[in-house]
């Protein structure tokens, strides 16, 4: 078990999923630019436990038999109104967007929020955490132990592409690792 949820994103094959849902991971997400309606069907057949999304960037989803939408702010006015959603933010987009998220609140399975420095958003993780559930994607290293003091739902992190079917490295390994409950 995980001491905090993780969403892994940019999910393309099915050794990085089992990978990932061995280890707890909650949501797992996959770029519809590279993985097939086919291919998703047959991965989530596959794999028990996470959540199951698909990356977006128009409405070219609904073959797609997903729990959750992973989208931007622009995108999340054209899901189907019954479609769930992670929306991607970065700092500057929660002022921007914010009237507008929250009317859309009850769609809205979390806020993965980019990140440069922890000390730069606090304020604002802060003020988002009272209205959504924020992931934090930070763009640099990752300092766990200070973004696990924060309020915080989760983290979020991105998979990598397979050299060869079977043949894989897994950077997420080591996050996830420390991530593990003693």
């Amino acid at each position: 078990m995980l001491k905090i949820k993780v969403k892994v994103s940019k999910v393309t094959n099915l050794s990085e999923a089992r990978y990932c849902a061995g280890m707890g991971v909650d949501f797992l997400s996959f770029p519809v630019s590279q993985v097939d309606p086919k291919t998703f069907a047959e991965i989530t057949g596959w794999v028990a436990g996470p959540k199951f999304g698909v990356e977006i960037n128009s409405d070219d989803y609904d073959q797609y038999k997903a729990d959750f939408v992973d989208t931007n702010c622009e995108s999340l006015d054209t899901l189907q109104q019954d479609q769930l959603a992670f929306v991607h933010l970065s700092v500057n987009e929660w002022f921007e967007n914010k009237v507008n998220l929250i009317r859309a609140k009850d769609r809205i399975i979390g806020v993965e929020l980019s990140i440069h420095s922890i000390d730069d958003a606090k304020l604002l993780i802060e003020e988002i955490s009272k209205e959504f559930d924020v992931y934090l994607k930070p763009a640099t290293s990752i300092d766990l132990e200070s973004m696990l003091e924060l309020h915080i739902a989760g983290i979020s992190l991105e998979g990598n592409p397979e050299t060869k079917p079977g043949l894989k490295e897994y950077p997420l390994a080591e996050i996830l690792e420390k991530l593990e409950s003693d």
